[in-house]
């Protein structure tokens, strides 16, 4: 009787063992599992950041062509240029009176006559929004008169590159010009390129005077 009982808390035991056993093994594998899981999300994490980087460094080097694509083509581009003899004013009736009087005022908008660009630029900075508003509405009132535009640069690049950039920054004038009200036969633009200097230095200081778009009136000649 003892044996067989004895017998059974042994079969009891070795079941119970087995099945402690077994559920290690299960839990084991399971932590395995997702060990594996976790890694595999971590290794497409890291393939998806990959991808982005290539892309965004494609996208980086395609802007970068293109980029230079523009300024290769821009600096092939032949001038166009209007030139106005030399560059004065072509024929047409003059301000007078109080008008005249407010081109030639210290302090007035109509004072100034020269609009300043950044180096192989001809935008428009909006510092001089105001002046190129003042002269224009001047020109909406006195609709018989007609300036020039010239367009001039520094003395860096090739001679047919600063005029067709010097053409550039007199059109870019026209067209606020117009925009604003002013009729397209009222304003003719030349470009000098970097033939017409104001300052001779070789520093920041003479190009920046010298990137300029001047507006002339009738009766003022070249600036």
């Amino acid at each position: 009787m003892r044996h067989v009982v004895f017998a059974a808390l042994l079969a009891l035991l070795v079941a119970g063992c087995a099945s402690q056993g077994k559920k290690g093994a299960d839990i084991e594998q399971r932590d395995l599992f997702d060990q594996q899981k976790a890694q595999d999300a971590t290794q497409q994490q890291d393939a998806a950041r990959q991808a982005q980087i290539a892309k965004e460094q494609e996208e980086l080097k395609r802007q970068l062509e293109e980029q230079q694509r523009r300024q290769q083509g821009t600096q092939q581009d032949a001038a166009v240029v209007r030139p106005l003899s030399d560059g004065s004013v072509a024929a047409g009736s003059q301000l007078k009176g109080d008008a005249l009087a407010a081109l030639k005022e210290p302090g007035s908008p109509l004072a100034a006559r020269s609009i300043y660009y950044e180096f192989n630029s001809y935008s428009i900075k909006e510092e001089y929004v105001p002046l190129i508003d003042a002269h224009s509405k001047l020109l909406v009132q006195h609709a018989d008169v007609k300036i020039a535009v010239q367009g001039n640069c520094d003395d860096r690049g090739s001679r047919e590159y600063n005029l067709a950039l010097g053409q550039r920054r007199a059109d870019s004038v026209k067209r606020a010009m117009v925009l604003l009200g002013v009729g397209e036969k009222q304003v003719e633009t030349v470009s000098f390129g970097a033939e017409k200097p104001v300052a001779f230095g070789q520093d920041e200081e003479s190009w920046a005077k010298n990137r300029r778009s001047d507006i002339v009136y009738p009766g003022e000649g070249q600036q």
